[in-house]
């Protein structure tokens, strides 16, 4: 499996910045879009994460294996990049295809996690995990650069990015569909009504502690991010940076940041108690918002942007592997599930807070707030860190290095 998530780790890293970056630089240099446009646009991918909690219950109806219901979902989401390729003349059809294609690409998310617990050796899995998130991040960043050329040089170009995103969606689902076929192995008795998933809540007092805490981080930490862009491209806010440094500043310089620190967050993952690890990435996470927001020249942007990559390096492994330190093997896509559409409500309600809190406050007051939230959940998994058991459940036979390979 970790062979062929390497090749699929770059395409999957250039289409993540038709979100981080270029999506937003084309709605707002190109069409002029509307605040509620762009929130629809940044709330996608949430909304994927939200429909995700019925995922698991309806593969198992379905008897279907893992990995091909994660590619077919992938393929049809290179179906939607394309159609907005197809009319990149319509800021309705451009919103609407890259939207529904990030939402079937959010879907599949504990698909992957559950492969990646039945996959990858436990002491080697955030390792593991990381050096694929290097080459997602080295992928993104050269074409970050190239395309944010691109654009500087003529921003008419944009139509041939939104061909490449199709494309590389198309790669990610036919490498996908290539990996181990897990069928799904389940306990006879196990309930199978839609909501299943939310037991697990109720029974791990350790999973509600940090979902808890992630929901208090993630709301401060999505609406400060969701404006990096708007902050720095749009002239209403005094800044009016042209596409080439936009990309430069959101795209290139925190994946660079991410490219470095991948590695070494992968082996604190492995060995470092996980809540000390993921207090550290929210106080790094509350310096980045505040570097940024408060700055007032490219050396400040750059240097919150850097920040926002370390955090966000760590955080990747942090967010699609911690469950696979709580949960029952079997469970993993179920625990993964409520992460994610925890995340995807989240997800979803930040862009329109963001908005409208700019509308009422200034970006400093917002990044205070923000930075704020993202402390508070620190202090609130301090209070709550009693007789950690995190990473107690790995009780099966690991695979050999050549499996996981």
């Amino acid at each position: 499996m970790f062979r062929n998530e390497m090749w699929r780790s770059a395409p999957a890293g250039i289409l993540d910045t038709a979100y981080t970056t270029f999506g937003m630089i084309v709605a707002v240099q190109v069409f002029a879009a509307s605040d509620a446009a762009k929130a629809v646009f940044l709330s996608s991918p949430r909304a994927g994460m939200i429909a995700a909690i019925f995922v698991v219950p309806l593969l198992l109806r379905m008897r279907s294996t893992v990995a091909q219901t994660a590619a077919v979902t992938q393929l049809v989401g290179a179906g939607c990049f394309a159609l907005a390729a197809l009319f990149p003349g319509s800021e309705v059809m451009f919103i609407t295809g890259i939207s529904f294609g990030f939402i079937l690409f959010a879907l599949q998310i504990p698909l992957m996690t559950q492969l990646y617990r039945t996959n990858y050796p436990r002491e080697k899995r955030g390792r593991l995990y990381a050096i694929t998130s290097i080459t997602r991040s080295l992928g993104a960043a050269l074409f970050s650069w190239a395309a944010g050329w691109l654009l500087g040089w003529k921003m008419d170009s944009y139509p041939w990015l939104l061909w490449v995103f199709a494309l590389m969606a198309f790669i990610s689902g036919w490498l996908t569909y290539g990996l181990p076929a897990t069928p799904w192995e389940v306990p006879e008795s196990e309930d199978q009504r839609l909501w299943r998933s939310w037991r697990w809540v109720r029974e791990d007092r350790d999973f509600r502690t940090l979902l808890i805490s992630w929901m208090m981080m993630g709301v401060g930490n999505l609406i400060a991010y969701s404006l990096f862009v708007e902050y720095l491209a749009n002239p209403a806010h005094g800044i009016a940076l042209g596409a080439e440094q936009v990309a430069l500043l959101t795209g290139v310089v925190p994946l660079v940041a991410r490219l470095a620190s991948s590695y070494h967050w992968g082996v604190l993952f492995d060995h470092a108690p996980f809540f000390v690890v993921r207090i550290t990435l929210n106080l790094i996470t509350a310096a980045s918002i505040l570097c940024f927001y408060l700055g007032d020249n490219h050396w400040w942007w750059g240097s919150g942007m850097a920040l926002s990559g370390l955090s966000l390096a760590g955080g990747n492994v942090a967010w699609a592997l911690f469950v696979t330190k709580l949960a029952p093997e079997h469970a993993v896509a179920e625990y993964m599930s409520v992460h994610t559409f925890l995340t995807g409500i989240r997800g979803v309600l930040a862009p329109f807070l963001a908005y409208g809190m700019v509308e009422w406050w200034s970006f400093t007051t917002m990044a205070w707030v923000c930075a704020g939230l993202v402390v508070a959940a620190s202090g609130f998994i301090a209070v709550r860190k009693k007789g950690e058991r995190i990473g107690g459940r790995e009780v099966r036979p690991e695979l050999s290095d050549d499996e996981a390979l």
